[in-house]
């Protein structure tokens, strides 16, 4: 019993280590790699920006609370609603004030400290509310695209979530304050987040900002006369933070007490970006002090990301994959094909890409003549069972046709493949019939046209003047033309006693 139980601790503990020593291990479910490591965060997505490649997730599809990761939507529909967000004013009326006043101070709301009466363009209130998560900048704006009706505006974000892919995502309000029917799942936030990068123009410019200073004046705040001065709550981007982290970039943080810390940040290095979704961290550790587990998490993944994945040629352009028949050619038999391209992937560096599962489909009957470069199959690249990657597989040479292998090729495949049911038996049958009904027809018409016929009255042409011919005696053609006659009634000949008694 001990020795079994020492053989079962030896084991763990070796997984463990490997468990460490290798950064990247394969999940065996999705096309994704396992970090080395926890992430505390409830749910989460690290996604490749270039290529759009998921390479770890956690929870993705499990439905969070968006907190003010909420506001990302919010700016998409204002700024796909606005054409003109740099020149467009908006004045923040009293009903604001009322609005917060209904939430009896929630110490979920954030401020961008914008007064009743203050009047700024749509461009510094998009600012407001990316970098500083400011719920009455959020206000502000919903209220002015909604033609005064939140509900019509909370419309307009579910519409577009909906346009956009999201599966788990429903939408509240546009602040992004406690509401428990607002969620969203960490996929879904990928998606939105991905839209408004690749799709809103000037989203990435707004929300990747470090700081930004405002042209326009404050009435009513104070520190504000001479415009406000807004710093991006992504302390990650702070170069004199602890939490800075190189190449890290915006975009959205989003806390609520009783729920805990979002994030969604950028960052690049070497030309590879990366995006990172983070919902559900939790505000302290186990023993109650005060954590940043979502920058943690996020930190943790990026490194993970940065060391452990590159860029490589799964498969090139130059490989030939096969060689396949082909009938008919006059100087070879056979095609050699390659992929149509090379496959370049990102890829977990510490994963041999031996483990990668060629499966390749031929066309089927291929005959010639071929060109180079034409699509006789297809390749797929398999890992863990998921279509990772494929690509045509093309002809590497011209194959010309022989004429006589052709024709004899279509001759013989015209009569072996002439069994009951093919193309050429069908067709017999039906010829056969066609011609046996088309020979009876003619036998019919035959018959109908015998019993419609009539006897016709006989033409018996005599001379009319006999005698003038057996006396030889020369008759011009106009006289000869006269000299016959039709018989009456009609007689065929004369026999000799008509003869005698005429004489």
């Amino acid at each position: 019993m001990k020795t079994m139980r020492k053989l079962i601790l030896s084991f763990l503990i070796i997984t463990m280590i490997i468990g460490m020593i290798l950064p990247c291990s394969l999940k065996a479910e999705a096309y994704t790699f396992t970090p080395p490591f926890t992430i505390k965060s409830n749910a989460g997505i690290i996604m490749n920006l270039d290529s759009g490649t998921v390479i770890y997730e956690k929870n993705a599809d499990h439905q969070e609370m968006p907190a003010h990761l909420a506001q990302i939507m919010t700016a998409i529909v204002v700024m796909e609603n606005c054409s003109d967000i740099d020149n467009t004013t908006i004045t923040l009326d009293i009903d604001a004030d009322i609005y917060f006043q209904n939430l009896a101070a929630s110490d979920d709301i954030r401020y961008a400290e914008i007064g009743t009466g203050d009047t700024l363009t749509v461009t510094e209130y998009l600012y407001a509310m990316l970098l500083t998560s400011g719920c009455d900048a959020a206000y502000a704006l919903s209220s002015f695209i909604g033609n005064g009706s939140s509900e019509a505006f909370v419309k307009m974000m579910n519409d577009k979530a909906v346009a956009i892919g999201c599966t788990g995502t429903h939408f509240v309000n546009a602040t992004g304050l406690y509401d428990k029917y607002q969620i969203t799942t960490a996929r879904d936030m990928m998606l939105i987040t991905k839209y408004a990068l690749e799709k809103v123009p000037r989203f990435r410019e707004i929300a990747t900002a470090n700081l930004y200073n405002t042209t326009s004046k404050s009435k009513t705040v104070s520190y504000a006369m001479n415009g406000w001065a807004w710093k991006h709550s992504n302390t990650m981007t702070e170069k004199d933070n602890l939490f800075y982290y190189e190449g890290a970039s915006g975009i959205k943080t989003g806390n609520l007490n009783d729920y805990g810390r979002n994030l969604i940040t950028l960052a690049t290095r070497d030309g590879i970006t990366y995006l990172v979704i983070l919902l559900g961290a939790p505000f302290e550790d186990e023993d109650g002090e005060l954590r940043f587990y979502h920058i943690e998490d996020a930190e943790g993944l990026l490194d993970w990301a940065f060391s452990s994945f590159q860029y490589m040629t799964l498969i090139g352009d130059d490989q030939e994959i096969a060689e396949l028949p082909v009938t008919g050619g006059s100087s070879s038999n056979f095609v050699l094909v390659k992929p149509e391209s090379s496959l370049n992937m990102l890829w977990c560096k510490d994963v041999d890409v031996s483990a990668i599962q060629k499966v390749p489909t031929y066309n089927e009957n291929i005959s010639a003549p071929i060109k180079k470069g034409d699509v006789l199959g297809n390749l797929e690249l398999k890992f863990s069972g998921e279509v990772i990657a494929s690509t045509p597989l093309v002809a590497v040479s011209d194959v010309d046709r022989s004429v006589v292998k052709h024709n004899v090729s279509a001759f013989t495949s015209f009569f072996t493949e002439s069994g009951p049911g093919s193309t050429f038996h069908v067709s017999l049958i039906f010829a056969s019939l066609l011609s046996v009904a088309y020979i009876l027809l003619c036998i019919y018409s035959l018959y109908a046209a015998k019993q419609k016929q009539k006897t016709a009255d006989a033409i018996h042409i005599v001379p009319k003047s006999a005698g003038a011919l057996n006396n030889n005696k020369t008759v011009n053609t106009s006289d000869n033309k006269k000299a016959w006659k039709r018989s009456d009634p009609p007689v065929f000949y004369h026999n000799n006693s008509d003869k005698r008694e005429d004489e």
